[in-house]
């Protein structure tokens, strides 16, 4: 049995999401301390201005990827990782893409700071999911040997 106990209760899809959904959280937490606090700090203020696009970056990939097949069920590994690499891309480009779609709005900012912390958001995704797909997949294979054991002890 693993360390944690829940990877056979849970199915891939979800522990996915509900990581990506650790990222929404983070992006409501930050929107709120945008509002709420005031300080004058400027490493914070810069934090509270790039944790958007990190929390959309790690957030994006893993919620949308426990909708695809060939990813959640994880049958092939090398498989599962290029979907997952390709859902990261196209979320990472779709994020890019509207951050310069935001140099001729009157309203919103250009940064590439946020270009950036996108990357950096995709790149934790990335390392979640690759924690993740590993604790699934080695406790999905102890099962299975625990499975054999058991089958070949009550045949004895």
């Amino acid at each position: 049995m693993s360390k944690f106990g829940f990877e056979n209760k849970i199915s891939f899809a979800i522990l996915l999401s509900a990581m990506g959904m650790i990222g929404l959280a983070l992006l409501n937490v930050t929107q709120w301390a945008r509002v709420n606090i005031s300080v004058s700090n400027s490493l914070f203020q810069f934090l509270l201005g790039i944790m958007p696009n990190v929390a959309a970056g790690y957030a994006m990939p893993l919620i949308l990827a426990s909708f695809v097949p060939k990813v959640v069920k994880n049958t092939n590994k090398g498989e599962s990782r290029k979907v997952f690499s390709f859902v990261s891309t196209l979320t990472t480009l779709g994020l890019i893409v509207w951050e310069f779609i935001q140099i001729d709005s009157k309203n919103l900012y250009f940064d590439i700071n946020d270009i950036v912390a996108t990357f950096i958001g995709v790149l934790l995704a990335f390392l979640v999911y690759v924690w993740l797909s590993k604790v699934k997949i080695s406790n999905e294979q102890d099962t299975y040997s625990q499975t054999v054991t058991k089958n070949e002890s009550s045949s004895q």
